[in-house]
């Protein structure tokens, strides 16, 4: 009796395993897309912001260059001013005026 059933048994184990494999080969591939998927959305994703970082890299570059050629030309004023301010309080000390000494141009 068993002798009848072993080659429906061997066919039914070798169908169930064929199934399994076939799933599982599926399932990869499934995964493997989905992988692909994300991987694209994830590139299309960081070009436009890899374009975005660039140009806001740029734009705080040249502010840099601005504040620091503003800076330059406070402290070139600054020297200019404290040099007249004190060419006025000497010249007016000279004609009799009493002035107290300019107050400090930086207060750093």
């Amino acid at each position: 009796m068993i002798v009848e059933f072993a080659p429906v048994l061997g066919g039914l184990v070798t169908g169930v395993g064929g199934i399994l494999a076939a799933g599982l080969l599926s399932r990869r591939k499934r995964r493997a897309d989905a992988v692909q998927v994300l991987t694209q959305a994830a590139a299309q994703m960081v070009e436009p912001l890899s374009r975005q970082i660039a140009a806001m890299n740029a734009e705080l570059d040249e502010h840099r260059r601005v504040v620091a050629a503003a800076e330059e030309r406070c402290r070139r004023a600054s020297s200019r001013h404290t040099s007249w301010d004190h060419e006025v309080r000497f010249t007016l000390l000279q004609l009799g005026v009493d002035v107290p000494p300019p107050p400090p141009v930086d207060e750093d």
